[in-house]
């Protein structure tokens, strides 16, 4: 690392002011000791891939001083719900027991939900709707594939092969060579054996749900269990679509390409001695999936209905289903999202247990007893968008009347480590990178401010990248680089190791990210 590297873009951030309120010396002796590694076997991080380093779990923090991790503040459409039960085929629930996928070919967000027209039962079939404007109005166009009565053109898009559809999850498949299943559909499929009045069709094995195909099932009704689908664009099905076990998942499937393990991931239901909990499957072929295994069990108060997944940023972010029976009993919320987080798919962490990552609305609004999470997060330029499914009626209720409703959050918005009026740091593990850029999403108040130096393996600042050569950021930031007086290039061997050590002060700080030249 060079002590000093010519400034190579001239124009630097309006963002960046020189703090002048307290002295150098001051913020030294307040930020977190040197940790030295390199007598130590401490794990070393690569950021060879430029990825944005959040602070949603500590994988990446050594240690701390004076800061505090916070929950990052979601914010609702004030026009909620956005999609609401208007068509016939929709007016028992519109609901996001679905997906929510970004198409960058038409630059559209496709919104794939629940379509249920009876209020005592379950009828549900596949719905499209869509938004060409980021989410801000939403519209069901009407095709030609499946009419529902008297109406010819609908927006259905698929019937479900065994008369219910159970949490079917959409999403687009970047790496698959075959356009014509660009789109992949992982599904549980079965009869709402209540509303026929008939026999059940499933059994209990061990942990998890099976499927008893029953002679009185009506014709054309496939045997129940897990589906596969594909298509070109979402809406035009292969049919029929591909049974692949007798498990039964009686939610919400979340199912993506793991970009990662190089393999098809997915997240289904099980039904551990603690009630409702989330289980994991994984397939190389889409078509041949692995046996469910529990990777987060829920407690009899408060189960775990179900749980969306996303690879963001490298780690795997879930928006889990709190189910509590107990607060259903007294009219309160029943289903609420709380964040997870995991570094491989399988160890999760919950940093916020018992707080609502998107909070129910007060009494009697629309949102008030149940938000349901999609399959997945959409991101879109600064801003993470959360849709879900909302009622103001109880789960025990057949008749839950869902329409869906849209949040957004800042980009890399989930948490942030945030300190006040007494300033604080934060030190970063060895981190391994190449040449680059150190850029933060920060939001700082007036007044306060964030500056950062680079730490050698014997905990020693580099001549040049120290606290008293580091220009104050200030303002509120998605993406600014770091600047040590007049530069903000590091010239770095990607063989050393180095930590970051951040100190700040009324201000929090979401991730940070080296961004190659």
């Amino acid at each position: 690392m060079t002590e000093k590297t010519p400034l190579r873009n001239q124009t630097l951030n309006s963002a960046y002011r020189l703090a002048q309120a307290v002295p150098f010396a001051t913020l030294f002796l307040l930020a977190t000791a040197p940790l030295a590694f390199g007598q130590e076997r401490i794990e070393i991080h690569d950021l060879h891939d430029g990825k944005r380093q959040l602070f949603l779990d500590d994988g990446i923090v050594a240690r701390t001083s004076h800061v505090t991790k916070v929950q990052g503040q979601v914010v609702k459409h004030p026009d909620n719900p956005v999609i609401h039960r208007d068509k016939p085929w929709d007016k028992g629930r519109a609901d996001l027991y679905g997906s929510a996928v970004y198409d960058p070919e038409h630059e559209r967000i496709q919104l794939f939900y629940s379509a249920n027209n009876v209020f005592n039962g379950h009828e549900d079939r596949l719905a499209y709707a869509e938004s060409r404007d980021e989410g801000t109005t939403w519209t069901k166009p009407e095709f030609d594939l499946i009419p529902f009565g008297e109406h010819n053109k609908t927006n259905l898009v698929m019937l479900p092969p065994s008369m219910v559809f159970a949490g079917p999850c959409v999403f687009r498949d970047e790496h698959e060579p075959d356009p014509a299943k660009r789109y992949k559909m992982f599904t549980s499929s079965y009869p709402d054996t209540a509303y026929l009045g008939i026999p059940r069709i499933y059994e209990h094995r061990g942990a998890f749900l099976f499927g008893i195909k029953d002679s009185n099932l009506p014709d054309g009704c496939r045997k129940p269990g897990m589906y596969v689908a594909y298509s070109s664009d979402g809406i035009h099905w292969n049919e029929p679509a591909k049974w692949f076990s007798d498990m039964l998942s009686d939610t919400t499937q979340s199912a993506f390409w793991d970009t990662r393990r190089d393999r098809y991931i997915a997240y289904v239901r099980a039904r551990t001695v603690n009630d409702r909990s989330i289980a994991r499957m994984e397939s190389r072929d889409f078509e041949t999936w692995s046996a469910p295994t529990v990777v987060l069990e829920g407690t009899r108060s408060k189960s775990l209905y179900s749980m969306g997944v996303t690879l963001y940023e490298g780690i795997y972010i879930g928006t889990l289903w709190v189910f509590a029976p107990e607060s259903e009993a007294k009219g309160g919320p029943v289903i609420w999202p709380e964040l997870a987080v995991s570094r491989d798919g399988i160890k999760w962490d919950r940093p916020f247990r018992g707080k609502m990552f998107i909070p129910t609305g007060p009494s009697g609004s629309s949102d008030s007893r149940q938000i349901r999470m999609s399959a997945s997060l959409v991101v879109r330029d600064d801003r993470i968008l959360l849709l879900y499914g909302q009622t103001n009626r109880p789960h025990r209720s057949v008749d839950m009347r869902v329409e869906i409703g849209m949040a957004h959050l800042r980009l890399d918005g989930f948490a942030a480590m945030t300190a006040g009026e007494r300033p604080g740091s934060i030190l970063t593990k060895p981190l391994r990178f190449s040449s680059g850029r150190l850029y933060v999403n920060a939001d700082i108040s007036p007044g306060g401010y964030l500056k950062a130096e680079i730490l050698d393996e014997n905990g020693k600042p580099h001549s040049g990248f120290d606290l008293s050569a580091s220009t104050s950021l200030t303002g509120n930031t998605v993406r600014s680089p770091m600047v040590w007086e007049a530069t903000t290039e590091i010239e770095h061997n990607a063989d050393k190791a180095v930590q970051f050590r951040f100190v700040l002060k009324d201000a929090k700080l979401y991730s940070f990210w080296i961004q190659p030249p």
